[in-house]
């Protein structure tokens, strides 16, 4: 036969087991939430720099980024990543890719970035 005392030892043994798993799930969640805040602070960046750059309102810079992203079938975060690190002297290999073939989607002679230079220059190139 189970004592009492045994039976709220288990009892206790199985609340603690789910508390546990529950403080796990928390944790997780607060780590996703936390990624998704990281993500749209970048994306508000991105925005704000093409804003600047385009010379257009936030709003029509956040339309942009969603086109290109569409049309390029690239994650509006990437296409912000890139932007961001291009804005800071710190393009590599897989972002430059991202923006090169996002470019081709823009009208002739618009780049987001200057292709030499320092990233921080007019966005069309000087006709020759």
């Amino acid at each position: 036969m189970v004592s009492t005392s045994q039976h709220t030892e288990a009892a206790s043994v199985v609340e603690m087991a789910s508390l546990v798993s529950r403080v796990a799930q928390l944790e997780a969640e607060n780590s996703q939430l936390r990624d998704a805040l990281t993500r749209r602070q970048q994306i508000g960046v991105a925005t704000g720099l093409l804003a600047q750059r385009f010379a257009v309102s936030p709003e029509r810079a956040w339309s942009l980024l969603v086109r290109l992203s569409q049309n390029s079938h690239v994650k509006v975060r990437q296409i912000a990543q890139a932007v961001i690190d291009v804005h800071c002297g710190r393009l590599d290999p897989v972002n430059r890719e991202i923006l090169s073939s996002i470019e081709k989607l823009l009208p002739d002679g618009v780049r987001l970035v200057e292709t030499e230079g320092d990233g921080h220059r007019p966005l069309r190139e000087n006709p020759r």
